[in-house]
């Protein structure tokens, strides 16, 4: 094994030192800790995580928000609730606000939804990724969030 340097699964270069007796091998491969989905990830210098692999389930809270959104606009177009502040309320949220950002959902481009719901969404994209206003053009969004 060379002591110069190894490639590293995630595509970046890992530095490697052998000791004196040559039986002890150092790697330093840049990372840093983060979060996916509330759960510690280690993540490679582009935010992905180090092994994907290990990150295979479904992002079950950006599903229900985007299942929850759905359900919300039929129910208003539908003229069983006249407001999202009405939905709020019957939902049990304290905050029509936070109602309002989960519904803006629906507005995602139907690819980026049909990812999210297949699970092939980039990893690193959680909720609170989206809790800020998109873009209305879906390209633009796509952009945006890494499709």
């Amino acid at each position: 094994m060379s002591a110069v340097a190894a490639k590293h699964s995630a595509g970046f270069l890992a530095k490697g030192n052998r000791s004196r007796e040559g039986n002890l091998i150092q790697i330093f491969i840049p990372a840093r800790l983060g979060r996916h989905s509330g759960r510690k990830t280690i993540l490679s210098p582009t935010g992905q995580p180090v092994n994907p692999d290990r990150n295979t389930e479904a992002d079950v809270t950006l599903i229900n928000a985007l299942v929850r959104a759905h359900r919300w606009n039929r129910w208003l177009a539908m003229g069983k609730y006249e407001s999202v502040k009405e939905i709020a309320a019957d939902e049990g949220i304290a905050s029509p606000s936070y109602a309002s950002r989960i519904l803006r959902l629906v507005l995602l481009a139907p690819d980026i939804q049909e990812a999210i719901l297949n699970g092939t969404h980039p990893a690193t994209l959680t909720l609170a990724d989206f809790m800020d206003p998109s873009p209305q053009v879906w390209e633009l969004q796509r952009k945006q969030y890494g499709f």
